[in-house]
């Protein structure tokens, strides 16, 4: 993908961010009620897990780490909600993951088009949570760090350091999910008032 900037890329983060925001309830809904998908059948598991179909075999078909590459049968929602079931922090666990997934393909993008670089107080505190994120859901803040990155009232510093970003469970996180879609809520707007990007220089 080739960078973008200004208005283009403006509205193609806005559309990344909307239709993120727009499948992101049902995915918590799946989850936060999750009796039902235990009882997927297992043709609406071949529909939905279906592949395209093979000319010739390349490395990835076997000859690096696999006699072949298949989907496991043993991955299909039935495990994945049993396993939902079976540890009461799992609920917590599964919906850390599709938000945060929902926030590093906005970060990357970000990233990917150097609108990750703007002093925006707002895409700084977007860019602390995506390497959060990556770094196991804990922050990695450098010593002595000024706290540029701010959203609504939260503010990341040097005392974050090794600390988590959504609670476990166990223990509370520096957000919590709701922050998480407020925020990309925020970006959305912001971006719609947003033509033209300046980079200031490394960003922190």
């Amino acid at each position: 993908m080739s960078k973008m900037s200004g208005q283009k890329a403006s509205q193609l983060a806005i559309n990344l961010i909307e239709e993120q925001l727009q499948v992101l309830p049902i995915s918590i809904a799946m989850i936060w009620q999750s009796a039902d998908a235990g009882n997927v059948t297992e043709e609406v598991l071949a529909e939905v897990l279906q592949r395209k179909p093979r000319l010739l075999k390349t490395g990835s078909g076997g000859n690096i780490a696999a006699s072949y590459a298949a989907v496991d049968p043993e991955w299909n929602f039935r495990a994945s909600t049993q396993a939902l079931h079976a540890d009461a922090l799992q609920k917590n666990r599964y919906l850390r993951v599709v938000i945060s997934n929902v926030l590093l393909t906005v970060g990357a993008y970000f990233k990917q088009n150097n609108m990750a670089a703007m002093r925006t107080p707002e895409v700084q505190f977007l860019g602390h949570v995506y390497n959060a994120i990556l770094n196991e859901n804990t922050f990695d803040i450098e010593p002595g760090y000024l706290p540029i990155a701010t959203f609504d009232g939260l503010i990341i510093d040097e005392r974050l350091n090794e600390t988590l970003l959504f609670g476990d469970g166990v223990t509370e996180g520096f957000m919590e999910f709701g922050d998480a879609i407020a925020l990309l809520q925020w970006l959305s707007r912001f971006l719609r008032g947003e033509k033209n990007f300046v980079s200031g220089g490394d960003a922190g």
